[in-house]
């Protein structure tokens, strides 16, 4: 059994699985969203002569969705649009452009009828059109040319090209991989490492995997013989680390991930320039998965694929860490005291009120500072890292999740609590890359405006914002 298994999709208090998942309230309300659009684009393309079909595709598709993990970010569908001749009957066909120019104008009609929709991208990119909803989400609309009769796919792109490009073939590849529960596994295994690429490539955009390129990969190693039988009776961490190390070694040995239905079509487009630091992040990844095989406990687990997903990998229920020598059981350093000051607004003069190592209730809308009071514990060289994991309705909806910070002698951390939720704010040292000692501060907030006396059993509860995103 993995060490981490549970807080990756067992009984744990939260899970991984849980914190990158869409619920089945937000599935919904996209599936509402494109349906709509589809019926409309569907009803007026047809006007140009051809008959229209719509095929949804993409990670809503594969199912392999992941929740916006950044506050910037969005949630992504794609929605394909076929324009069906044969091109054998048809003396002049459309060219590219003028599927993409038809496209694009009834976009921007539907944007004008349909308030939810904020804007339309334009000019729009090279392989599809994007239409932009209010909340926090886009409905991408790739076109193409569907010969029927041959079951034969062209992407139309905005330079006038038909690409050879078959979404339905790929999928249809997908599914014939496994079936049933390993399946499933193959699906949240795909979710991980997008949930990762995520988080481990947001100051290098180029360097980041595509969606497709993670899926191809994943699923190229799920149908290997070699490790289909074994990654089937693995648990969620251990399987994640055995695919790590294939994929470390696949991609180190060749940059090529081949269309699996399309053997002259490498699918990964990461630029030659930027492959260096996809491969630096892919190198740590696999430290971090190494470390967490390694790990004797659950803890120890967690924290090790806490350097890789950051503020993504739960905790477990617990309130410090204390790591000792293996030589001699003791313990490498004491658990970090943390003060927690409330106040009004980010001066700090007025303090309301005083907390020791966690906040049993507070109101929203105030200001919290955390101070580390034994800072002679902490070893010269440490790293301090401060982080904030969110939850709650408000933090999904923003795709506000959480946030890591950290530095040497980073004995201070200011928060604001913001919206509704629950959160923990945690405290890790390391040195020289290990785990010496962790602190979690649970926070725990009602949402009214005035600040109660503290009580054991909180209502509602409320996320925090970092300073950082305040406004002046």
């Amino acid at each position: 059994m993995g060490k981490a298994s549970r807080l990756f999709n067992g009984q744990a208090e939260h899970t991984l699985y849980e914190r990158v998942t869409p619920t089945t309230e937000q599935r919904e309300f996209l599936q509402q969203q494109w349906n709509e659009l589809a019926e409309h684009l569907k009803a007026e393309l047809t006007g140009y002569g051809y008959p229209i079909t719509t095929w949804l595709q993409g990670s809503y598709k594969y199912g392999t969705l992941i929740k916006p993990v950044h506050r910037d970010e969005e949630y992504d569908v794609d929605l394909g649009i076929y324009f069906d001749w044969d091109p054998k009957a048809v003396e002049i066909a459309p060219t590219a452009q003028q599927l993409r120019t038809w496209v694009q104008r009834e976009l921007l009609t539907f944007k004008s009828r349909h308030p939810a929709v904020k804007d339309v991208a334009d000019p729009p990119k090279e392989r599809c059109s994007r239409a932009i909803y209010a909340k926090r989400f886009h409905i991408d609309t790739p076109t193409y040319h569907l010969d029927s009769k041959r079951e034969k796919r062209e992407l139309a792109t905005m330079s006038g090209q038909w690409e050879d490009s078959d979404p339905k073939a790929i999928y249809k590849w997908f599914k014939g991989v496994v079936s049933g529960d390993e399946r499933e596994q193959l699906r949240r295994l795909i979710r991980y490492l997008k949930a990762w690429a995520a988080i481990a490539f947001e100051t290098a955009p180029d360097s980041r995997p595509s969606s497709i390129v993670l899926t191809v990969l994943v699923a190229n190693i799920y149908s290997d013989e070699m490790w289909l039988q074994r990654l089937m009776t693995m648990d969620d961490d251990d399987a994640l680390i055995t695919v790590i190390k294939e994929m470390h070694k696949r991609l180190n040995k060749n940059r090529d991930v081949v269309n699996p239905v399309n053997a002259k079509e490498s699918l990964n487009r990461i630029p030659a320039e930027a492959w260096g630091a996809f491969l630096t992040r892919l190198q740590l990844l696999k430290e971090a998965a190494e470390s967490a095989e390694a790990a004797e406990d659950e803890v120890a687990a967690a924290l090790a694929w806490d350097e890789a997903l950051s503020y993504l990998m739960p905790l477990p229920e617990m309130d410090g860490v204390e790591i000792t020598d293996p030589s001699s059981t003791t313990a490498l350093m004491q658990i970090p005291e943390v003060k927690i000051e409330v106040a009004a607004d980010w001066s700090f003069r007025n303090i309301l009120q005083t907390y020791r190592n966690e906040v049993p209730s507070i109101a929203k809308g105030q200001c919290l500072r955390f101070t580390i009071i034994n800072p002679q514990i902490i070893p010269a060289m440490a790293m301090i890292e401060w982080t904030v994991r969110n939850e709650g309705a408000d933090a999904d909806y923003l795709g506000d999740l959480g946030h890591t910070r950290g530095g040497m002698q980073m004995f201070v951390a200011e928060e604001r609590t913001e919206y509704v939720g629950k959160q923990y704010m945690d405290l890790t040292v390391r040195c020289n890359g290990s785990v010496y000692a962790a602190r979690r501060v649970m926070v725990l907030i009602e949402d009214r405006p005035m600040l109660p006396k503290p009580r054991a059993t909180p209502r509602n509860w409320i996320t925090l914002r970092s300073r950082k995103g305040r406004r002046r």
